[in-house]
Order: structure tokens, then C-alpha cells, then sequence
């Protein structure tokens, strides 16, 4: 969640106490709203984040580094000339504002010594970094605002600071001495708005978060007017606030991040009871960065997912193209054996046809009891005339003879890329995605190779000298061009391995349960680690992946088989990407899924066919849930 003024205000005591008298050692600027301090405090290095990102505004202590740019940015350079070397002084909030002003000693040149500030205002897309001077004045910004943007406040070198104007709300230690004299502390303004925003309007700092917890804490329904609420449900409020405004004044912070479906989705620096399965944490900063980095790991996921399915989808797109334009030929050229005849029959009665003819009127052929009408190109004899028509039968059954020798070739390149495509959609973790990507640098850059190989072959030339014996630049490029498709063939010969492992699960009676990523390792489970007595799943007639039980001579229970096959359920084209109804558990979803599964010796490789692609016979087939097997997947 961004920070509230709660939040700030607990957050800025922590890093007061933590990085009073540190020294700035480095500085860096890895991303465009980001910048790092390494400083060395008390009890050792420590890496401080300043973000002014409109997504997330934040200052925190955090373990996790970004790659640094070559070249560091303008901002980057001048915090370093000025800061590099200093001491924090002192960490601040002014006011409950989600503002953070850390003061800073700076020695220059000639060994004099003042006091430069850096402001980290945290409001959503006005969020920005402002490097003051002593005299409070701005000598640089992180994003400027100029008359232009805002006519209120601009933000520019060599303007003196304003801080945003007051909210004129109460403040937290006011409204607790409100709370202690039996009042609860809401503005004449806010009395007949709903009770969640009258708090949240009232006082300084809070958040709606914290608003609609007081309201659950106090069971009240938040959209419930103020003004309509009972002398018992005021007095339900007071203690509830009193407790949180105390922990406030006090500075007691209780860092929690609170959980959704196994996932760290938000966090706070007070102890809520409805945001979600609560995980406390040391400080602040930790809470701010579990849950920040899941999130950041999650966008870079879905960055390279789009990545790849990019990829595949203009490769999905080229090879649909492709199938149409054949299966548009051969339709095209379901008559061409009428070509034929009317070629024929032109040879045939070429003494009826004269110059100016444009067409042939002659009996049917072979229903002699009808007539047929044969077009006529004028300016042609009658000879040509026919020769023409059976130069179009020619080419017609060549074009049709072509279409049927390459389509299915590109039924199984669409089949295989639409299976690639599900198993980007399916993917859950970055290991799922190397996979995929593995998949594609060996199999369709193999493919790739193959092509540029034949046609390599075909060409007959000789490098470096022309037809007549002489040097030419068109043929010395193209002997460079042999010198590097060698080149590229012998490194590519030496083939990397799949950097990512097959998923792995244990079922009933503790036996093991193998999915493969991506097609190879389909292949590979399926032909080479698995025995001929363990059991294949697969989506009937569905993308998906393989699944393996290995059975290791037993015979399974008929629990341990339906949860095999519920996890070749999950996995399939069926599954979470085009299914309505989903549980509250992301390891389950409510679909069901036919399933055929089969000894593995009753699976067979298709030859020279894509991998992953398979033909089984003697199956069976079950109706199952897409789920995974709770609490039985093997550690990573």
C-alpha cells in the first residue's frame, strides 16, 4: 500500500534511530524515481531506498540491489558531489504529512561545514526527491514542475521550498486528548458522511485501510453515516481509536504484513485485524520490502511473460498465416482437373474456333446430351489456346501438390506454438518462464538453422572469385557469410542445458509426482526418466503438460492416481487462463478436466514430429478438478 501519515511519521522514528550519524559512502540511481544510499551506520552497511515512483513512493532499508546504468544520471552526479562523504544527521516527518526530511552535514571544499536537506515527498504521481541548500533553498529535483504543470507550486533549482499547504485536519496527539475527555474527534464538516470517511477526513495521517479497520474492529458497517450512529457505537469507537492514537503517540509501532491466497499483499505499521492473514515483522523496512519486492518480482514476471508470448504470438500468427494460404490453395485448386479437360477439348475442336471467337460453345464432355461454353483469350490461336489452358493445369497441380506437402508441416508448427503459448499463459513461476525460453532459443532457433542449412546447400558457388575466374565482392561476402554460418553451426552444436528442473509433488502413500515446464522436458520426463511402469497424464485432447507418477513397481492407491491427474488438470489448456469460477485457494480452481492417463510403454514419439508431441494407446480417462495436492509440494 502507499504510505499513509501513520505510517510516515513511525517510519521516520525507525530510521532516526537506525541512521543518526551514518556516513553516506555511495550513491546510485538504477532506476528513473530511484535512488540508493549505502551508508555505514553503528552496526554496520546498510542500503537506504528513496523512491519518488508514482506506484509506490517510499524511504526504506532494504536488502535488495538493482543493476546500476553505465552511465549514472544528472541527479545521480549531484547528489555525489554534494553527499558523498556526509553524515545524516536526523530523519524526519513534519506534521504526520507523508513527507521524509533527512538532514545531512555536509563539509565542502574548504573544510566548511552546513546543513543540506533532501525531501522525499510521497503523494502518488506528485511524489518527488528535492535536494535543498541551508537556506531552504531548492538546488535540485528528482521530476520538475515548472509554472506549466502547477501554477500553486513549482518545483525548480534555485526557487525557495514550499511545503504542500495543511490539510487542516486534527492531529493524532489532539485527537487523543479528545478521546480522553469522552469526544470522539471528528470535524463539524465530516458528521454526516459515512463513518469511515468521516475518520479519514478528521484526522491527520490516516489511511482508508486503517479508517474501515477501526469500523471492523468497532462492527460497524463502515458506509454507516456518522450521524445516525448510537451513544453505543460512538463509545464501541472510542477505546478502539484511543488504543491506536496511544500507539501512535507513543511511537510503538507493530510492523505487520498481511497475506492474501499465500501472497504478501500489503503491509502497515499498526496491527490491523481485516487486511488480510497478519505476519509481524522487526521494522517497518522489512515489512515495506517483503512485501515490495514480492510485487516487483511479480511485475519483472509479467514483463518477461509478455516478453515471450510476444514472441510466440508473432510466431503463432506467421505460421496461421502460412496454413491458411496453403489450405486456400488447395481449395483454389479442387477444379484443376477441369483445366485439364478444357485444355483438351479446345485441342480438340480448335477447327471450330475462329480469330474474333471469345468463347467455344461444344457438347459436354462426357455428358454428350449437354453443352458446355470454354472462354477464349483473343488474339490467340487456336493452339495457343489450348496449350494455355494446359499450362494453367500444370501449375495449378503444382501449386496444389506444393500446398499438400507442406500442410501438415504447418498444422503441427501451429499446434506446437499454440501449446507454447498455453504454457506461457500457465505459468507461475520464473522458473516456468526459463523454461519456455530455453525451449525456444534450441528448438525453433534449430529450426531456424535447419532452413538457412539447406539453403546453404543449394547454393553452388565458389568464395572469393566470379564465374569467370576473377575476384569479386559479392562472392567474397559470401564466403564470409559460409565462414560465419560455420561458425554459428559448430557453437550451436554444443548444446546448453535447461536451466530450470521439473516441477516435483508428492501424492498418497508419499509417491512422487513429476510436470514437466516446458516440451522438452515433456519429452524428457516421458521417454528417458520415466519407467515403463509408471503412469502418464496428459489433457485429453488438450494443450498441457506431462505428468509422470512414478510408481516404482507399486501399484498405486486410486487417490494418488486422481491427484496425479488433478495436477495434469491444473496445467492444462482448461485451466486458469480461460476459466470463470476460481476458489479462494490459487492452488485449486473450479473446473473439471477429462484426463487420459496410461502406462508410460503405451506412449509413443511421433517421429520428426515438435516436442511434446505424442501418441498413447490402452488409456483410461477420469473427470478431475484442476488443483494441486496441498502441502505436498516438495521443497525447491
Amino acid at each position: 500500500m502507499p504510505l499513509d501519515g501513520i505510517s510516515t511519521h513511525l517510519l521516520a522514528n525507525e530510521l532516526n534511530k537506525e541512521l543518526s550519524g551514518a556516513r553516506i559512502d555511495k550513491i546510485y540511481q538504477p532506476g528513473r524515481f530511484d535512488v540508493f544510499f549505502t551508508v555505514r551506520t553503528q552496526n554496520g552497511n546498510s542500503k537506504l531506498l528513496l523512491s519518488c515512483d508514482p506506484q509506490s513512493p517510499r524511504v526504506q532499508l532494504t536488502e535488495h540491489m538493482r543493476e546500476n546504468p553505465q552511465m549514472p544520471p544528472n541527479f545521480c552526479m549531484l547528489l555525489r558531489k554534494h553527499l558523498q562523504g556526509a553524515r545524516i544527521l536526523a530523519v524526519e516527518c513534519p506534521h504526520f504529512e507523508r513527507i521524509i526530511e533527512i538532514s545531512i552535514s555536509v563539509t565542502d571544499e574548504l573544510h566548511d561545514t552546513s546543513t543540506k536537506k533532501l525531501v522525499i515527498e510521497m503523494m502518488g504521481r506528485y511524489s518527488n526527491i528535492i535536494f535543498l541548500n541551508s537556506e531552504n533553498r531548492i538546488i535540485d529535483a528528482l521530476v520538475h514542475v515548472d509554472s506549466s504543470t502547477s501554477r500553486v507550486r513549482e518545483i525548480m533549482p534555485a526557487r525557495i521550498y514550499e511545503a504542500p499547504p495543511a490539510q487542516g485536519k486534527i492531529a493524532p496527539d489532539q485527537a487523543l486528548s479528545m478521546i480522553e475527555s469522552g469526544k470522539m474527534p471528528i470535524l463539524k464538516d465530516s458528521m454526516q458522511r459515512p463513518v469511515a470517511k468521516a475518520i479519514l477526513d478528521s484526522i491527520l495521517g490516516f489511511s482508508p485501510l486503517l479508517a474501515n479497520d477501526i469500523c471492523f474492529q468497532a462492527k460497524i458497517d463502515p458506509r454507516c453515516g456518522y450521524s445516525s450512529l448510537s451513544a453505543d457505537q460512538i463509545s464501541a469507537l472510542l477505546p478502539i481509536c484511543q488504543k491506536i492514537l496511544k500507539a501512535i503517540c507513543s511511537c510503538e509501532p507493530s510492523p505487520t504484513v498481511y497475506y492474501i491466497d499465500g501472497e504478501p499483499k500489503d503491509w502497515h505499521a499498526l496491527s490491523l485485524k481485516d487486511a488480510g492473514i497478519p505476519r509481524s515483522c522487526k521494522t517497518i523496512s522489512e515489512a515495506m520490502d517483503q512485501v515490495q519486492y514480492f510485487s516487483d518480482m511479480r511485475l519483472r514476471f509479467e514483463a518477461r511473460r509478455r516478453s515471450i508470448r510476444s514472441i510466440l504470438t508473432m510466431a503463432f500468427n506467421h505460421a496461421s498465416k502460412k496454413l491458411s494460404i496453403h489450405e486456400e490453395d488447395i481449395r483454389d485448386t479442387d477444379n484443376a482437373g477441369k483445366l485439364k479437360q478444357e485444355g483438351e477439348l479446345v485441342l480438340a475442336y480448335q477447327y471450330l474456333i475462329k480469330p474474333e471467337d471469345t468463347s467455344l460453345t461444344i457438347p459436354d464432355y462426357p455428358d454428350f446430351g449437354q453443352s458446355t461454353t470454354i472462354d477464349l483469350e483473343p488474339g490467340m490461336t487456336a493452339s495457343e489456346q489450348g496449350q494455355l489452358y494446359l499450362k494453367r493445369y500444370r501449375k495449378a497441380i503444382s501449386r496444389r501438390e506444393s500446398a499438400l506437402r507442406f500442410l501438415e508441416a504447418e498444422k503441427d508448427e501451429v499446434a506446437y506454438l499454440d501449446s507454447l503459448l498455453h504454457a506461457v499463459d500457465a505459468a507461475s513461476e520464473i522458473e516456468d518462464l526459463l523454461a519456455i525460453e530455453y525451449e525456444i532459443k534450441t528448438s525453433l532457433s534449430a529450426d531456424k538453422e535447419e532452413r538457412s542449412r539447406q539453403n546453404n546447400a543449394n547454393q553452388v558457388y565458389y568464395p572469393g572469385k566470379s564465374k569467370s575466374g576473377k575476384a569479386s565482392s559479392r562472392n567474397l561476402r559470401q564466403a564470409a557469410r559460409a565462414a560465419q554460418a560455420k561458425k554459428n553451426r559448430s557453437s550451436s552444436a554444443k548444446k546448453t542445458e535447461d536451466p530450470s528442473e521439473p516441477r516435483k509433488y508428492y501424492v498418497d502413500g508419499g509417491l512422487e509426482v513429476l510436470s514437466g515446464r516446458n516440451n522438452i522436458q515433456n519429452d524428457n520426463l516421458t521417454f528417458h526418466v520415466a519407467a515403463k511402469e509408471d503412469l502418464w497424464f496428459h489433457a485429453k485432447n488438450l494443450p498441457g503438460t506431462h505428468v509422470i507418477l512414478r510408481t516404482y513397481g507399486k501399484a498405486p492407491s486410486d487417490k494418488a492416481i486422481t491427484q496425479a491427474a488433478s495436477i495434469a488438470a491444473y496445467y492444462s489448456r482448461s485451466n486458469k487462463p480461460f476459466s470463470s469460477g476460481m476458489s479462494e485457494s490459487k492452488t485449486e480452481y473450479d473446473v473439471r478436466v477429462e484426463i487420459d492417463y496410461c502406462p508410460v510403454s503405451h506412449v509413443k514419439k511421433i517421429p520428426k514430429a515438435k516436442p511434446g508431441m505424442v501418441i498413447y494407446e490402452e488409456y483410461n480417462t477420469l473427470l478431475v478438478s484442476a488443483k494441486l495436492p496441498r502441502n505436498q509440494e516438495s521443497p525447491k
